[in-house]
């Protein structure tokens, strides 16, 4: 009888857990419809990784079959690693139904992801936990029914018999309790006012559903609650949509959703970091609640108790979302609401002793008139964002028609491209040449990316660079332009043809806590010297946080890589920044050698630079260099290194090194154009990634 009780609890506590992981698996699915069907990944992983820190689930995972991306509740783990795809999720997805299994690691759970229509599979989630430790429970009944079953086996069968169909009645009581809670029914009540051990049992199981209870409450503020601002976020947003979209007669309640996108918020983040960028955030939020609190701004910030703090949501990043009820004819009101809204965000924000100031565009559509589902609306209302970007931001734009849909759904399509074309062969590296002013000799080339677009054919950065900075791809784009680079400039060694290379670096990459580790892993895997890399990054980046780059660079520096500030005159420099930053050589930007060939302002800059430069020993590279009276007044000026199109136009490495051949004699300066590529025309090319 001990044995059949014990193993009628283990079965029971096996299928509590099974029923508890089963319902988590369906919130993640719900939560993963919205976010696999508009790609949304990186939401997806920070609302994975919230599940799995509350502690009732060992791991969770989401698959996009059709793009083959596992989203993984480890922080640890990329969303571009490519990991194994375990099988009960390809189960999942080919069966289209839910996959359930016990093993002795676990217990998991495998749920098809539906579409919105619910007509086709979109992928699958897999939760998965441990087997609940049952010693507690268990140890108990057998150390005292133990005792109570030798005793009635001493008495008398008859005794066992008769009163064995009344000790089992209370545990199969528990185990009916315990179907129950399988099928959803978390308020059951147990007997619990029993003083045997079936009342201990009891007790345990009630501890044990309060605190899955707890923890269900733990989870649902984590996947509806954004943790910087306090506000809802994009899926409790989307929710309170679709309760609000519909009168009680059936009828569409007329609504008008603003997106609101912070202006010149990544240079706050740039120059100060994520930390204050958040406490910005915060500050923001405040406001916007005050505002649609109204009177009522002592209340709570962040309650979400309060129907006008329903209606705003923060979508991640800088973005924001608003719903708004209308009368039947009109935008007076929400249009009055938005430009309160620009007044608020427009005031300065002290924030950690910095006064910060951004602004806001903001996009407004109207449902049901321009469109019929959340979806829709919200990408109206993105484009009209972008409109007011476009118009010079700090504004507000209504959605029409005539904005038209293709400039979004291109760029979705090119940022969906580029993540193909970083995991294929797509990206290669182009080269143009830096020249001896004086001597004509070819000193060294800079690396700059390219993309082999299958349809648009070959993209410049100034094509991808802005999509890969927002994605987060920048890292990998940069990762693959340096490797290229180094492998090339390796050959080059190899050959004969030793060439110095420089490669650009974003503040993403900076960032990156360890891009350092990975820049000397790509020159040692290369093998190419890090005394002939030089990385260049642009005066705005450098200036910006001077302790982050003197900190990142430290490092290399002492390997033997040296650095450039590129587009040098065009940022904020100060004399005391330039003392203390590891750099070794000035760029200056082409802007200043438009137009040099006049006595001017740009002269006397280009002086001035070159002057400093000599003071503060370092060297100095003209870009930009279009015409022989402009390389005549550099080489008066004292600039020793000199590109542009007068030398050659960026060029792929085999014209490049067939082009240096030509080139590479020492020559009279006059002689030069004869001797370089075909020149393009106008204009010189502003590299923008490593």
């Amino acid at each position: 009888m001990v044995g059949v009780a014990s193993y009628l609890d283990y079965r029971d506590e096996e299928a509590k857990a099974l029923a508890n992981i089963r319902a988590v698996a369906n919130t993640v699915s719900r939560l993963a419809i919205p976010q696999l069907t508009n790609h949304h990944y990186l939401i997806m992983a920070q609302e994975l990784e919230s599940i799995a820190a509350s502690g009732m689930v060992q791991t969770a995972k989401v698959y996009d079959p059709k793009r083959s991306i596992l989203i993984d509740s480890d922080p640890a783990t990329s969303l571009f690693d490519r990991s194994p795809v375990a099988p009960l999720l390809t189960e999942a997805v080919t069966a289209a139904q839910p996959i359930e299994r016990i093993d002795s690691a676990g217990v998991h759970v495998a749920l098809p992801v539906w579409s919105r229509d619910g007509r086709i599979v979109i992928g699958a989630v897999l939760v998965s936990a441990r087997h609940p430790d049952l010693a507690a429970i268990v140890a108990p009944i057998w150390e005292r029914n133990a005792i109570v079953a030798a005793l009635l086996l001493a008495l008398a069968v008859p005794l066992v018999l008769k009163f064995g169909s009344s000790f089992l009645e209370p545990i199969q009581e528990l185990t009916r309790i315990a179907h129950q809670i399988s099928g959803g029914d978390m308020d059951v009540r147990f007997p619990t006012e029993r003083v045997d051990e079936i009342g201990v049992l009891a007790r345990a199981y009630g501890g044990m559903m309060q605190q899955i209870r707890s923890s269900m409450e733990q989870i649902n503020k984590l996947a509806f609650l954004d943790g910087v601002t306090g506000l809802p976020n994009r899926e409790f947003f989307r929710q309170h949509f679709a309760r609000w979209q519909k009168h009680a007669d059936g009828s569409p309640r007329r609504m008008a959703v603003m997106f609101i996108d912070l202006d010149r918020f990544k240079r706050v983040n740039d120059s100060y970091g994520h930390d204050c960028g958040d406490l910005l955030l915060g500050q923001i939020a405040r406001r916007f609640e005050t505002i649609l609190l109204g009177d009522r701004a002592g209340e709570s910030p962040g309650a979400m108790v309060h129907g006008p703090l329903r209606r705003m949501a923060r979508f991640g990043g800088d973005e924001f979302a608003l719903l708004m009820p209308l009368p039947d004819s009109g935008l007076e009101p929400a249009v009055s609401l938005a430009e309160r809204l620009l007044a608020a965000v427009e005031e300065p924000c002290l924030v950690n002793g910095q006064e910060l100031t951004v602004g806001a565009s903001i996009g407004l559509a109207v449902y049901p008139d321009d469109g019929t589902d959340v979806s829709a609306i919200l990408k109206h209302a993105d484009i009209a964002m972008y409109a007011a970007k476009a118009a010079g931001g700090n504004t507000l734009r209504v959605y029409s028609h005539s904005d038209g849909e293709v400039p979004a759904r291109e760029r979705l399509r090119l940022e969906t491209d580029l993540r193909v074309a970083l995991a294929s062969d797509q990206i290669t590296v182009f080269f143009q040449p830096k020249v001896d002013v004086d001597t004509g000799h070819v000193t060294g080339a800079e690396a700059l990316a390219r993309w082999n677009h299958p349809r648009r054919g070959l993209l410049t950065p100034g094509a991808f660079i802005e999509i890969a900075e927002e994605t987060g791809l920048i890292l990998r784009l940069g990762d693959r332009v340096l490797e290229l680079a180094c492998r090339q400039g390796r050959a080059w060694i190899d050959a004969g043809q030793p060439l110095p290379l420089a490669v650009n670096v974003s503040m993403r990459q900076l960032e990156w806590a360890g891009y350092t580790d990975r820049v000397l892993e790509i020159l040692e895997a290369t093998g190419f010297p890090p005394s002939m890399l030089e990385l260049e990054l642009t005066e705005t980046v450098a200036m910006a946080n001077s302790e982050q780059v003197r900190l990142v660079t430290e490092r290399l520096r002492r390997a033997g890589i040296r650095f450039a500030i590129d587009d040098f005159g065009t940022g904020y420099s100060s004399l005391g920044h330039l003392q203390h930053l590891p750099f070794d050589t000035f760029k200056i930007d082409r802007s200043f050698i438009s137009g040099l060939e006049v006595e001017g302002s740009n002269r006397l800059i280009v002086e001035t630079i070159l002057s400093m430069a000599r003071s503060l020993n370092y060297e100095v590279v003209a870009e930009g260099v279009e015409t022989l009276e402009q390389l005549e007044v550099l080489r008066a000026t004292g600039c020793k290194t000199a590109q542009g199109y007068l030398f050659g136009m960026p060029m792929a490495a085999t014209m490049f090194a067939s082009w240096r051949r030509a080139f590479q004699p020492a020559v009279p300066p006059s002689a030069l154009p004869s001797l370089a590529a075909a020149r393009p025309g106008s204009g010189q090319e502003r590299p923008a990634v490593a």
